[in-house]
Order: C-alpha cells, then structure tokens, then sequence
C-alpha cells in the first residue's frame, strides 16, 4: 500500500511555492522486526493482546458512565493493577 502524496501550499509571501512528500515512503519495519521475535515473545504478545481483549470487553459491557467509571477503579485498584 502506498502512501498518499500530500501537498502543502504555503503561503505565496513566503516565496518558497508547494511541498510534496518524498515519492519512497520508509520501508515497513514492522514485518521484519515481528519476523525476528523468539516463539516465547510472540506467545507473551498473544497473552497479552487477549487480556486486553477481555479487559476492553468488561470495561464496555458497562451500561451507563458512572458504571464504566467504577469499573476502571476496581480493575486500577485490583492486585493487577499495581504499580508497587
């Protein structure tokens, strides 16, 4: 997928005319970085995609604000969710 080309007009008193966006974006880094990761910190990225998952469910099974607001607390104040 290539990157959409931008063009910025900048205001004619500068006396510099339109910028456009380099015609190579940046190769993507994500594939090759994902491909170099051991079996056991893809597994940890899983585990910890899935518990995002069902905290994110939890959190919007909530029916009002006041609700959703009091289940953040109990999931910062849980033992999980400490910092110290």
């Amino acid at each position: 997928m290539n990157a959409t080309q931008f063009t910025l007009d900048t205001p004619a008193w500068t006396g510099i005319g339109t910028i456009k966006a380099p015609a190579n974006p940046a190769p993507r880094v994500r594939a090759s970085a994902e491909a170099k990761l051991s079996w056991m910190e893809r597994f940890d990225r899983w585990l910890w995609k899935q518990h995002v998952r069902e905290r994110e469910a939890y959190l919007a099974d909530s029916k009002d604000i006041f609700e959703l607001e009091e289940r953040i607390r109990r999931l910062e104040r849980s033992i999980g969710g400490r910092y110290y």
